[in-house]
């Protein structure tokens, strides 16, 4: 990009953070720019220092490699990186999970903390990528980077580079020519002898799948209800009717199963236009697999990337293990919440620790334009506290104008997803649990990251991945159709993705700048307690009125959410005084402050020229001796730091002190 360009870039990107609010007005606070206001522009411009990092790699890393990086990444960087243990996956390997802050500045459950997370589905597993790529980031630029050593001076970062290392590894050896492949652990063989186990396509007047009239090497799913989930999109309003009711929501629902979900309203459904005759119809397995395994959406997405391989699915799915919501008919919720070691191990850490204020779930599923969710995923926008939904608002305008109009938004508004590619509806997920169950902000952001953008229209469709394949990658990730004879099904076609990565190259740098900016930007929004000022003057013989000043200079207020005050989540204020010389008289010398608003949650008065962030805290003290009166406040608060301000009464007038 050249300068002019650049600039203009950066001039839109400064207006824009400017009108949602997020950045400080010159003048309104010194210690403002410090918390949320130019270290967020600074954090999203083009000018990021290179680090050197292998985005050309595929397969990725393995369990072993990656452990054996975080270590030595701890090693060298002792003093602002430490490599946790928070318990073991169910085949016994470590979930790793990488502390980083500067320790000189105090520990890390003193400051405000922001948890990132990847590879909680086993194929997404270009997650462990991005979060290993912003943890090296991270190291690498400490002291040079000003914005960043400012950061980790006062937050601290939870990462956990790969949540499911079991499934990850699963997925990293799925195929024969990939080291570390053990067959006992997959689901079909290679039968054409090409070191990879890809698709068969059988011929089936009942299929679901037919060849798309673009490209007849890309099997597209037929928009068709079956057992209560569609890939179908009406096209007038009374069909809406009998897809979105009133049953969507299931808000105080009774019942569990079809019931308690979406519900006709009219005589009867809609009909359904087929898009392949029956002539034309397909169905798929994986190669050298039994005609039991059958792929359907709920382990193959729409467009045709393998998703659950192993033999021994786990009992849960990762994103639907969590307490929220939880619902014993929701596919993948498993017997219980949280019946997954690694969902309890770190429900439990995040629980443990009360200065997270924003949880970061990494996805990498294949959409042609990649999204973010947020809370709560199949409820309405005004389910949510206004403040709470506005923040929301303003942060997804940000992440709109860094990823070129990316958007943020749930599940509810997301027709395509609501109808097919999903269940109808979501409950037990990361997102909703940080939210709904501890009263933190969250979100959920897709991450593919393949293919190129030929037509410049910012969307990268499977044709386009098809056609990045054939041009730039020799046609390595495809393998085209041909005939086979199965002993089982008999004539099937063996063909189509062939150890497709979820992300690579270019493209994948981009991605991974872009959430790495955009995480930084979150992290400047924390709330950010400091002690502004400390005063002390004589009320009587030996007596004084302390008074201390506290100041949030953060975006967000110290409860981070409304909905932690409606669950009682919220951590509030504690002021304590410490005293050498006197005593405190008819109060507790640790007091609860409450909480102090963030700038966002009065941002308009806060644009007219209003300060809401300050709130005051007075004792009252007397005299134990003659001498000087040592005086400190030290205010705490886990979702935005901790402060202190000391100083020093003289002597009685009267003594020899």
């Amino acid at each position: 990009m050249n300068r002019t360009r650049q600039s203009t870039r950066l001039l839109v990107l400064r207006i824009l953070l400017l009108t949602v609010g997020l950045i400080g007005v010159v003048g309104m606070s010194a210690r403002v720019p410090e918390a949320s206001g130019q270290g967020a522009l600074d954090a999203i411009a083009e000018n990021l220092i290179d680090i050197d990092y292998d985005f050309g790699r595929w397969p990725y890393p393995l369990f072993a490699e990656v452990t054996e990086r975080l270590q030595e990444l701890a090693a060298l960087h002792p003093n602002i990186a430490t490599l946790h243990s928070i318990g073991k996956t169910a085949a016994g390997r470590d979930m790793w999970l990488m502390e980083i802050t500067n320790t000189e500045t105090g520990p890390g459950d003193s400051k405000p903390g922001l948890w990132i997370d990847g590879n909680l589905h086993a194929h997404e597993s270009n997650g462990r990528v991005r979060a290993m790529y912003f943890i090296e980031r991270l190291l690498a630029t400490y002291g040079s980077d000003d914005v960043i050593t400012r950061l980790l001076d006062t937050r601290v970062f939870y990462i956990v580079p790969m949540f499911d290392a079991d499934g990850g590894e699963r997925s990293l050896t799925r195929h024969p020519a990939w080291p570390g492949h053990d067959p006992s652990q997959h689901l079909g063989q290679d039968l054409n002898g090409d070191g990879f186990i890809t698709s068969m396509r059988v011929k089936d007047p009942d299929g679901m799948w037919y060849p798309s009239a673009k490209d007849d090497r890309l099997m597209l799913r037929l928009r068709a209800r079956d057992e209560g989930r569609w890939n179908y999109v009406p096209t007038v309003y009374d069909e809406t009717k009998f897809f979105r009711s009133s049953g969507q929501q299931v808000l105080g629902a009774t019942k569990t199963g079809p019931e308690a979900r979406w519900k006709p309203t009219g005589e009867g459904p809609p009909p359904i236009e087929y898009l392949a005759p029956p002539e034309n119809r397909y169905s798929i397995y994986t190669e050298g697999s039994s005609p039991l395994h059958r792929r359907d959406d709920f382990n193959l997405t729409v467009d045709g990337f393998e998703r659950n391989v192993g033999f021994d699915p786990p009992p849960s799915d990762f994103n639907r293990d969590w307490s929220a919501e939880w619902r014993p008919d929701e596919p993948g919720g498993g017997p219980f919440p949280f019946s997954l070691p690694e969902t309890r191990a770190a429900a439990k850490f995040i629980a443990a620790h009360q200065n997270i204020f924003f949880q970061y779930n990494m996805h990498a599923d294949q959409t042609a334009r990649n999204y973010t969710a947020r809370p709560g995923l199949h409820h309405p926008y005004d389910w949510m506290d206004p403040e709470d939904n506005e923040f929301y608002n303003r942060i997804g305008a940000v992440w709109s104008a860094l990823g070129g109009g990316n958007i943020i938004e749930n599940n509810y508004y997301s027709q395509e997803i609501a109808a097919g590619a999903y269940t109808d509806i979501q409950h037990g997920c990361e997102v909703d649990w940080a939210y709904i169950g501890r009263g933190i902000h969250a979100l959920m952001p897709e991450g593919m990251a393949v293919g190129h953008d030929y037509d410049g229209d910012r969307y990268v469709t499977m044709l386009e991945i098809l056609r990045w394949n054939d041009e730039e990658k020799d046609g390595q990730f495809w393998t085209p159709w041909e005939a086979h004879d199965d002993p089982t099904l008999g004539p099937v076609e063996i063909g189509g993705l062939r150890g497709m990565p979820p992300a690579l190259d270019a493209r994948m740098k981009t991605e991974a700048d872009l959430h790495y900016r955009f995480l930084v930007f979150l992290a400047d929004l924390s709330p950010m307690l400091s002690v502004a000022d400390l005063q002390a003057e004589p009320v009587g013989d030996g007596e004084y009125r302390v008074v201390a000043t506290l100041q949030n200079t953060g975006y967000l207020a110290t409860y981070v959410t409304r909905k932690a005050l409606e669950i009682r989540r919220d951590y509030p204020i504690l002021a304590e005084l410490q005293l050498d010389g006197a005593e405190v008289v008819g109060s507790r010398s640790l007091l609860n402050a409450g909480h102090i608003l963030g700038r966002h949650s009065y941002i308009w008065r806060w644009g007219a020229g209003a300060d809401e962030s300050t709130k005051k805290v007075e004792w009252r003290i007397r005299r134990t001796g003659d001498g000087p009166i040592a005086i400190t406040v030290a205010a705490r608060a886990p979702q935005a730091g901790e402060d202190s301000r000391s100083m020093t009464v003289g002597a009685r007038p009267d003594s020899d002190e």
